[in-house]
Formats: C-alpha cells, sequence, structure tokens
C-alpha cells in the first residue's frame, strides 16, 4: 500500500495567495519527510484554486523525489498545450508523474472555457488520444470532431516512456470501464463510499481481464488521525461539512452513483469515505481498502479554513503512528 498527500483544498476565504502557496509547500516538505509516496493537486480553474502544473513544477523543487499526481479537465484543455505542459512537468519531476483524467462536472467552468457542457465526453476521450500521440509521435497527423492537426512535430519529450502514467478518474460504472480499457490505473472519487468501491472493483478487474490489461487503484480518501474517533470527528467538521455542503450545492449529486450522494446530514457523510479516528480504528480502515485491491490512498487532512498547524499535525501523525503499522 502506497500513500499520497493532496495538498490543494484547504485555503480559506480572502487567505493572502502568498500565505496560501507557503501552506502549500509546508504540507509538500512535511509529508515528504514522513515518508509518504506522491503529492496530488486537483483542478481549480476560478475557484481561488490554483493552476495544477505550474503549482506542481514548483512543488517538485520543495520536495524532490515524490510522485507528482495532476488531476486534468480533459474537456477544458487543448492537447497540444495539455501535453507540453505535462511533458514538461514529466522532465522536471524526473519523470514521476501522473495524469489523472476527468471529464469535470462544474458547469460554471464549462461555461467559462465555452466548451458545450454535452461534449464533455468527446472532447475527454479525443484529448486523451491525440496527447498520447504528442507523446509517442515524431509527427502527428489527425482529423477529430474537436481538433484538427496537420503533420505537425510532436511534443517535447517526457522522461517516462513511451510517456507519463495515465489515470482515469471515474465515479461511475461506464467510465470504470474505460478506466481499464484505456488508461493505465483508476483513481476513485473521495465522495465514493466502500460499498461502492468494492462492487466497481470487480467490474475493473473484470474489464482488464477481457481487455488483457494490468491496471492500477488509487482512491483519494479524507483522513485524519486522533486519540478518538469523537476528537478526530470534532476537529475537522468545522470544515469538512461545509465542504460537502458546498459540493451538493453545485449539483455534484448528479455524477454519482446514487448510493454515494452527499446532499445527506454529515453523519453519513462521514461512513465509508474517511479515514478517520484512532491510530488503531485507521490501520484497520486501510486494511479493508488492501483487502478489495486498492494500492493507492491519497489523502486529503485539510479541508476550506482549517488552520494549517492543524493540517500538519494530521500530516506528522499519520506519516509517524500509520504508516510503519500499514504492511508495503
Amino acid at each position: 500500500m502506497r500513500f499520497g498527500m493532496i495538498l490543494n483544498g484547504g485555503q480559506r476565504a480572502g487567505q493572502p495567495r502568498e500565505e496560501a502557496l507557503a501552506a502549500l509547500l509546508a504540507k509538500a516538505r512535511t509529508a515528504q519527510q514522513c515518508g509518504f509516496h506522491s503529492l496530488w493537486v486537483g483542478p481549480g480553474y476560478l475557484d481561488d484554486g490554483w493552476h495544477a502544473t505550474v503549482l506542481l513544477a514548483r512543488v517538485a523543487a520543495e520536495a524532490p523525489g515524490l510522485e507528482l499526481g495532476v488531476v486534468g479537465l480533459l474537456p477544458l484543455a487543448h492537447p497540444v498545450e495539455l501535453a507540453e505542459q505535462l511533458a514538461t512537468l514529466d522532465v522536471i519531476s524526473g519523470g514521476r508523474l501522473v495524469l489523472a483524467a476527468a471529464l469535470g462536472w462544474r458547469d460554471f467552468q464549462f461555461r467559462a472555457f465555452q466548451v458545450p457542457s454535452h461534449h464533455r465526453l468527446s472532447r475527454f476521450l479525443e484529448v486523451l488520444e491525440v496527447i498520447q500521440k504528442l507523446w509517442t509521435q515524431e509527427r502527428v497527423t489527425h482529423h477529430g470532431r474537436h481538433f484538427h492537426l496537420d503533420d505537425v512535430p510532436g511534443a517535447g519529450a517526457p522522461l517516462q516512456r513511451p510517456r507519463p502514467r495515465t489515470w482515469i478518474a471515474a465515479n461511475l460504472d461506464p467510465g470504470i470501464v474505460r478506466a481499464a480499457q484505456l488508461a493505465d490505473g483508476w483513481l476513485i472519487s473521495s465522495r465514493a463510499t466502500f460499498p461502492t468501491i468494492a462492487t466497481q472493483l470487480a467490474l475493473y478487474h473484470q474489464t482488464l481481464r477481457q481487455a488483457g490489461r494490468a491496471g492500477y487503484v488509487a482512491a483519494w480518501r479524507e483522513m485524519c488521525v486522533a486519540e478518538s474517533r469523537a476528537q478526530a470527528v470534532a476537529t475537522i467538521r468545522p470544515y469538512a461539512e461545509g465542504l460537502y455542503q458546498h459540493r451538493a450545492a453545485l449539483g455534484h449529486n448528479r455524477l454519482l452513483p446514487a448510493a454515494d450522494r452527499i446532499d445527506v446530514p454529515f453523519e453519513q457523510i462521514l461512513v465509508d469515505r474517511f479515514i478517520i479516528g484512532s491510530p488503531a480504528e485507521c490501520v484497520a480502515e486501510v486494511a479493508r481498502y488492501q483487502a478489495v485491491g486498492v494500492e493507492e490512498l491519497i489523502m486529503r487532512c485539510q479541508w476550506p479554513g482549517m488552520p494549517l498547524t492543524e493540517a500538519l499535525q494530521a500530516i506528522e501523525r499519520f506519516g509517524h503512528e500509520m504508516l510503519p503499522r500499514c504492511a508495503p
């Protein structure tokens, strides 16, 4: 079992940008010192966030040697620009880049990019196809529904060969099938509950077998290690509850399985989504994921408004008390 850390998502409203950047870099350094395997940044368009690839280029200098993961909203990207950015970041990171390709779900982002939401899937698939051509071919010709390239040079060469590792982030069964058929791995959403994951893992592995392919399974999870579950819930509730309420208000439920709805009381949100509680409780929770075949858990330990000191304590506690107790 490997463990990663989600860097963004903890910025409070009105926080000075330089202060927020310093906090992100402090989390990256602490995660490296505590033995984490990877650092991840999600997309932040028009959400007072950060450009993921630019931020990770800075993180690579702060915490060298760790894998760098970026969740990319492929329907909003131009494949030439995205291929160049990611190839550059792969070299900067020493060949440790992972792209988790995502469809996206925030309507305001699609409107801002002037991309019709009903083109989400077709653009996703086409961008994925074209960036892989740009990484692996010396000359590229492509005539698709959305993009046309006529005998152009390939993108700058990535360090990984033949291309950077590419996962697909998916909530619903059709996306999980695509992950098995088209990508190197599947990234599970933080909103997915454990029973849903266990069921969908069977579909993922069945599809891999049918396609004769190998795969990889990673899951984003919420995390807080404390003296007890009650203490952990009290620590995160003022921050995590608001995040889920905000996501539900934006309409995220429509892209989740019915069993994983998030417009429910916080006590229900906590069930089967969070690695939370005492060290012993968290070790047992990690073991559940190992048992069903999850190979990497990528943790979020800070939510909007949560003080940095509490997030750093969570990272240190997980690194010092959890990692030695979890099987490699």
